[in-house]
């Protein structure tokens, strides 16, 4: 159903393209995927290097988790300062690769069921210096899918060696950046912000944004949307693979599993705000943009 959905709304995209005047933009190779089918995982299982993440709680992973998973909850790889869900120091990124067995030889499969936190450990990874991670299409639902086998055994795990580089600014900005961009308006960068409609009417959002529910990246059983959509969704909002986008919700981790697309998709120039607008409306002078006739912000969860 998918394949010929996709290729009814890809007709229908190659008209609308020569209706504008296509429009030319080149999209970085996307070879090397950041996301592995559930139906792919079986070949993997049991290999030398390949380390398999669970990303649920541990109350969750005591109850039920792919067979030989470990567990990192996304807990441990944050912290809260200035605002909730900030990206964690070098050394506690060291700390927990290396407690979980995973090395910089390692493979990470990371699985979530949640939609966030798999992609925010792999932005975290990244930002590290360490790309040798992918994230399970649609959680831990599509490995239970899939009948691979789950279980409650926590599997036995021998501590290794890891090193983390030093944080890369070119998959994060501070929040001076994004108000010098609010301030300055540059063609060519984009600001989105990836909450709800409903939490835009509520709380607002940082001026110039972009809105663009992450949902939207979506089928609706949870796996990603396949990366000739994304374009052509992205598109379709005047964001292109040249443009420097800037992705942000209320506090990091729905920005997550954007970045993900994004770069699927083939788009290089991708970056969180991280502090996000938890960090910007805690600022009194920083400006918020309401709708007309929208009540006064309130406060929601910290996702």
């Amino acid at each position: 159903m998918k394949k010929f959905f996709l290729l009814f709304f890809l007709a229908g995209t190659l008209t609308l393209s020569a209706l504008s005047g296509c429009a030319t933009h080149e999209y970085a190779d996307t070879t090397e995927s950041l996301i592995i089918g559930a139906e792919d995982l079986a070949a993997l299982m049991g290999q030398d290097g390949v380390v398999f993440v669970d990303m649920q709680s541990p109350e969750d992973y005591a109850v039920s988790h792919l067979e030989g998973a470990v567990n990192i909850p996304s807990s441990d790889l944050v912290i809260s300062v200035p605002v909730a869900n900030m990206l964690t120091s070098k050394a506690k990124v060291e700390e927990v690769m290396g407690a979980n067995g995973i090395s910089n030889d390692s493979t990470v499969i990371a699985y979530d069921t949640d939609k966030m936190s798999a992609s925010r450990l792999l932005w975290t990874l990244y930002m590290y210096g360490f790309d040798r991670v992918k994230v399970v299409n649609g959680g831990f639902a599509a490995i239970q899918a899939a009948g691979l086998t789950v279980t409650d055994a926590v599997p036995s795990v021998t501590p290794a060696s890891f090193t983390a580089g030093e944080a890369l600014g070119e998959y994060n900005v501070k929040m001076a950046y994004v108000k010098d961009f609010v301030d300055n308006p540059r063609e060519g960068v984009t600001l989105l912000d990836v909450r709800s409609d409903e939490e835009y009417m509520t709380e607002g959002k940082i001026p110039t944004a972009v809105m663009y529910n992450y949902l939207e990246n979506y089928y609706e059983d949870g796996t990603f949307k396949v990366k000739e959509m994304t374009r052509i969704n992205y598109k379709e909002r005047g964001i292109y693979p040249e443009d420097e986008i800037i992705i942000y919700c209320r506090s990091s981790f729905r920005a997550a599993p954007v970045f993900v697309q994004l770069y699927e998709a083939g788009y290089r120039n991708i970056k969180l705000y991280d502090g996000a607008f938890l960090e910007w409306s805690a600022n009194a002078s920083n400006p918020i943009e309401l709708p007309e006739g929208a009540a006064a912000p309130a406060k929601q969860d910290a996702s």
